[in-house]
Order: structure tokens, then sequence, then C-alpha cells
């Protein structure tokens, strides 16, 4: 019977394309709303030194008016005498009469001439006027009482005149000695406050602007956002994706016989293949279960028996060479695209920098990890078909323990755990690569398992036989009896009572490897350990001297 393999095909392009979008729109959306905030800050800021400096220049002005004792106006139907003067008309001999203009006078007069023009306007107040049309409104009262008592330079406010948003610039006018000669009685001494100045300057065309900049700004940011955002899952999806799709197609074409596989869809198609993975290894178990029963019913019958043997072990090399051919093509069909993945995040990370670059380092670590466990199906696979070769040469033992130490410095601290390293110089004829291998499996798993704070010992001697005896010692829950000769089986996994596996987030074949590579060397690698007392994995090689 031929199993049929059937996947969803969008799980994980899908999670890539909203993990990348949301990624790179939050970081878009954070620099286009600083953006915004600083234009418009300067907008304002801009209209703030407006209203700034027509306060000087009206403060000016009047000044040069009081400094001349007020200026002469012709006299007409909209110009009348100042109430407020004992004398304030002047007739020429030619019979044309001129009416006097104080510096409040005058304010009021520009003011009135200004606020036609709808740019600005400005009025003077106090309070002590004269005048019922200088009387202060709350604001003002507010800021003549804030010069008074904190001696402020000017006050910044947002209000509604005429139905129009509106800034307002609100600075304290001091009393001069010209003032003082008009107005003895409400001026007060030189150098006190004697009134507010109120500088009214539109904002709505501002507004207008800074709304119309955001549009533009925000519209062609997102823009941008998204063609980042297709770019990146068009070359995913070119590099990566379609070779996930065809080696699902090439799963679907598997003939398994005398069987049925299903595979759960729930997860994205990596996780569809690992669970492919470990079902194949357990159909080959069961296969293998059934030959033995097959045997054992067969004795009674040798041609029978040794007709069903032969049969058995035609289906089972059938499936082994299945296997075995799955785990080389698989291999190399993602290591490729998985260098481009690694490049191509790297890439983004050097020209794209961000403030919360998070999700290309998420990328990154991924991708390195799917790249470990592609080397560790490589190297199980060349174990497996005895095509591994060993490059023999004479190291220390030594020198390999603390490389392999240093490399896993990084993950012992994030559980800060210490390592003893114990081992002796000895010099003697290994593969320095695979010993390598070995030990840092070996330091992972310990790691992996130990406690916070835990200690990690590694010694390393001489044994009376001719060989080198290497100890990694953990103190982490142990291994039990059980399972000790087990978990050098690829794929196994220790289960607990609810069965949930005690090697979450493993491949299962990192102790496989190290078995196959000690055993290459000639030796044999074994573990010690009680329950909740910790492990101690002990290999021992011989000691190969230099030809």
């Amino acid at each position: 019977m031929v199993g049929k393999i059937s996947f969803s095909g969008a799980g994980i392009s899908f999670k890539f394309l909203i993990v990348s979008a949301s990624a790179i729109i939050a970081i878009f959306a954070v620099l286009l709303t600083w953006f915004w905030n600083l234009q418009t800050e300067h907008i304002m800021e801009q209209v703030r030194k407006q209203a700034v400096i027509l306060y000087k220049q009206i403060i000016l002005t009047r000044h040069w008016v009081s400094e001349n004792n007020g200026i002469l106006v012709q006299k007409t139907e909209h110009m009348g005498s100042n109430p407020y003067l004992m004398e304030p008309d002047v007739m020429t001999p030619d019979g044309v009469t001129y009416t006097k203009v104080t510096p409040s006078i005058l304010t009021t007069l520009l003011s009135q001439k200004a606020q036609t023009s709808d740019l600005y306007w400005f009025r003077l107040t106090n309070n002590t006027y004269l005048n019922p049309k200088n009387a202060p409104d709350d604001i003002e009262k507010k800021a003549l009482k804030i010069f008074n008592t904190n001696g402020s330079e000017g006050i910044f406010e947002t209000d509604v005149v005429n139905g129009k948003p509106t800034l307002r610039y609100l600075a304290p006018v001091f009393v001069t000695s010209d003032c003082v000669q008009c107005h003895a009685e409400q001026a007060g001494k030189v150098g006190d406050i004697g009134g507010c100045l109120s500088v009214f300057v539109p904002i709505e065309g501002a507004q207008a602007a800074i709304k119309k900049n955001s549009i533009v700004v925000f519209g062609g940011g997102m823009g941008l956002a998204m063609s980042l955002v297709g770019l990146l899952y068009i070359i995913s999806r070119s590099l990566v994706f379609k070779r996930i799709g065809e080696i699902h197609n090439a799963i679907s074409l598997i003939d398994v016989n005398r069987g049925i596989l299903s595979v759960n869809h729930s997860g994205d198609e990596l996780k569809e293949i690992s669970d492919f993975c470990y079902m194949l290894d357990k159909k080959l178990r069961t296969e293998h279960d059934e030959l033995e029963l097959r045997i054992k019913e067969a004795t009674q019958d040798l041609s029978l028996t040794k007709d069903r043997l032969e049969t058995a072990n035609k289906e089972l090399e059938i499936l082994n060479k299945a296997k075995t051919d799955f785990f080389s093509d698989i291999s190399h069909e993602l290591r490729t695209p998985l260098t481009a993945i690694k490049g191509a995040a790297d890439i983004i990370s050097r020209k794209y920098p961000s403030e919360s670059p998070q999700y290309v380092e998420i990328i990154r670590r991924n991708t390195d990890h799917l790249t470990k466990l592609v080397v560790d199906f490589l190297d199980y696979s060349k174990i497996e078909t005895g095509h591994l070769e060993l490059d023999l040469k004479e190291y220390s033992i030594r020198d390999i323990i603390d490389e392999a130490l240093k490399s896993s410095e990084s993950e012992a601290s994030r559980k800060s755990v210490i390592f003893v390293n114990n081992a002796d110089d000895i010099r003697f004829c290994f593969d320095s690569t695979r010993m390598f291998q070995v030990m840092t499996n070996l330091l992972s798993n310990a790691v992996k398992f130990s406690p916070e704070n835990g200690k990690i010992t590694l010694t390393a001697e001489k044994t009376g036989e001719g060989q080198v005896k290497v100890v990694v010692e953990d103190q982490g829950p142990g291994v039990p009896r059980e399972h000790q000769d087990d978990i050098f089986r690829k794929f196994y996994q220790i289960m607990d009572e609810k069965g949930y596996s005690f090697h979450k987030g493993s491949s299962g074949i990192g102790l496989a490897i190290c078995k196959g590579l000690i055993e290459a060397h000639g030796g044999r690698i074994w573990v010690e350990s009680k329950s909740s007392q910790g492990a101690r994995f002990v290999l021992q090689i011989p000691m190969r001297q230099p030809r």
C-alpha cells in the first residue's frame, strides 16, 4: 500500500511575511512619527518666532514715538482727538489741524490696520487702563499676574479667535521715562511692568501645511515600507520557499510499501518535514519488530522462513535506502537556501540599521540552528553509510577541550553555568575537527540540562590500558537507568509521565553522532548517572601515536 502525504504549503511563507511586514512597518511607523513631530515643532517654532519679531517691532515703534513725544497726524473724520490729552490738537497757519498720537493710540491704530489684512493683529492692555477697550481678558489677566510675580519674558497660548485657531504671544511692556511723563498716575516708576502686549497670529495655514506634509510623508513612508516587504518576500520565496515546496513534492512521491504514513498538519512545512523524519524512523522500527516476529513464527518451516526473510530484508533495504536518500537530499537542498537567507539577513542588518533590529536577529539565529541540523544530518548519513573519513594527526586533547569550552561560554553564561577544566595535557593522534564536534555536543547537552548557577566539570587522563579517558560531568536531572543505552540511538527521546519530551528543540541525533565518531576512532562512549544526581558522559579512545 502506498502512503499519500499532502501539505498545506503556505504556513512558513505566510509566517515569514507577517513577521517581516510587522517589523518593517513598526520601524517605519516610529521613524515617520518622529519625523512628523519634528516637522510640526519646526513649523510652530517659525510661527512663534514670527510672533516674537512682531512684538519687538511694535515695542521699537512705541519707543520711537515715545522718544519723540508722540507724532502729529492730520485730523479727519476717522481720526479724532485724543480724549486723554489736555491739548491734543495743533493748527497750522494754513488752517490744517493735526492731532497728537501717543504710543498707546498708535498701537491701537496699527492693530486695527493689521487686523484688516487677516495676517496678524495685536493689542495693548493693563490693569490700570483708561480706555475701556484696553481692559484685559482672562488670558491677559493671567499673563499680567505671571509677569508681576515671576518676571517671565513671554507666554505662548493657543486660542480660538473669531472661529479660527490662533497663536497668542503675550509679553510685558515695561515703563520708561517717556511713559512717566504722560502717565504719571498709572505708569508707576521706571522699570515696572506697565502692561501686556498681546500679539495674535492665525495658525490655520500652518496647521493645513502640517496636515498636507503629514499625508505626503506617511503615504510615501508606508509605500516604501510595503515595497521593502514585498521585495524581501519575493527574494525569500525564490531562494527558500520554492526549495521547501520542491522537498514537499519529493516527500509526496516516496513509495512506502506495506504501510500508510500520515502527517500531522498542525505546524508549518518545516514542522511537517521534521514529523515525517520521526515518522519514517518509527516506521523502520515497526518494520524491524514485525520482521523479528515473522522470523519467530517461521522457525517451524525453514523454507518458508527463508522466503519471508528475503522478502523482509528487501523491504528493509528499500526503506533504509529511502530514508538515507531522503536525509541526504533534504540536507543538500536546505544547505544552499539557508546560506542565502543568512547572507540576506546580514545585508539587511548592514543596509537598514534601526533601533529595533531584533527581528533580523531572529532570522539569523534560527538560520544558524537549521544549518547545524543540516550538518548533523549529513554527518550522520556519512557515519551510517560508512563514508566517514578521519584526518588523524597528533594534537593535545586539552587544547580541543579549551576550544570547546570557549565555543560554549555564551550559551553557559545565559544560565550562569561555570566550567571547571581538569584535563591533563595528553598528546596523541585523532581527528581534531571530529573530536571538537563531540565535545561541543556533550557540553551543549550538559548546559541545557544544568540548573541555574550550576557547574560542569571536564577531566581527561590516561588509563592503564593505553587509553585516554574523557569525562563530562553535570549537575542536571540525570539519565534514568532504563534509558542510558537508548539515548545514543538516533532520534531517541526520553518522555516524562505526561508523554512530553525532555529534549524539546533537539534534533535527537547529537549523541548518536558522538557515538559514531568515537567508535570511528576505535573507542566507546557511555553514560553513568543516578536519578536527580547529574550525569557523567564518559568516552575512551585508544592512544594512537604518529607513524
